[in-house]
């Protein structure tokens, strides 16, 4: 009873923040990118606009708390997209022919996972400042690239997963049954392999998104994310943590995207553990 509270406890905190960024444009809320000199530093008063203070330029916390959640949210919804899109198909047909295919295949995915991801990011990106203005020309930026980039991250994980499942599969008498009526290749798999791996790619992908925002966060956090006025939690924690100091109390600015963030992720990680259940 406890578990199942806690779940759908997660869940209404998960579409209430969902729905809140969604139409943040449309809130009664201060503009996210407007400055105001005077108002530089305002601890939270919870009553009172501004109800979560201001940062150290006068910024509306609150609407910057909603619309970070816009770019954290789409980031690990996309991110998880793309990692989905191009690992289950690699993991299934890994899994599908086995022999050297699967060795072969798992082999060049060691030699990937084996680079580190800060790296491959910074890669990337000095990829766009090299070709900026071609980027540019066809609508490919930063932000684009950095969602491109997430999503690559993560696909080896999930090919791993989809590699597991299709040898298991494979193996079930239906499967062996198809095989040996003729049924091969393609229509076997989109026939009796995928479908059947849908409850644990299910699974995989509510585990998958709330790595995706963590990494987005951690990127962010260290300048190598979003660039503004774009603004995500990794920025906001990052901006709160430059504006700390021992002279004006300040915590607030790093602590409320911080807890946010937590709180998003324990939720995330709350209702994929009860999927798998």
């Amino acid at each position: 009873m406890k578990i199942k509270w806690l779940t759908r406890t997660a869940w209404v905190f998960l579409a209430l923040l969902a729905v809140l960024s969604l139409i943040a444009p449309w809130l009664p809320i201060a503009d996210y990118r407007a400055m105001d000199p005077d108002a530089r530093l305002v601890a939270p008063q919870w009553t009172t606009a501004p109800m979560l203070g201001t940062d150290a330029q006068g910024r509306d916390m609150l609407a910057r708390l909603l619309w970070g959640a816009r770019i954290s949210l789409f980031v690990g919804l996309f991110g998880t997209i793309v990692a989905m899109l191009v690992g289950v198909p690699y993991g299934a047909f890994a899994g599908y022919r086995g022999g050297r295919w699967d060795r072969t295949l798992m082999r060049l995915a060691d030699a990937l996972e084996s680079i580190p991801m800060v790296v491959f990011v910074l890669f990337l990106m000095s990829i766009l400042q090299e070709y900026r203005a071609e980027l540019a020309f066809v609508g490919f930026g930063r932000l684009q690239l950095f969602l491109v980039a997430i999503g690559l991250l993560f696909w080896l994980p999930t090919a791993r997963v989809a590699r597991a499942e299709a040898l298991r599969i494979r193996q079930l008498p239906y499967v062996m049954a198809a095989r040996s009526a003729g049924m091969r290749g393609w229509p076997l798999l989109r026939s009796h392999i995928l479908p059947n791996m849908m409850p644990a790619l299910r699974v995989m992908l509510l585990l998958t998104l709330p790595r995706v925002i963590l990494m987005e966060a951690f990127l962010s956090f260290l300048g190598l994310g979003v660039e503004p006025p774009a603004v995500s939690w990794g920025g906001l924690a990052s901006d709160g943590l430059a504006a700390m100091n021992p002279l004006v109390g300040s915590a607030w600015l790093m602590l409320l995207p911080s807890g946010v963030l937590a709180l998003t992720l324990l939720a995330l990680q709350r209702v994929g553990a009860s999927a798998k259940n």
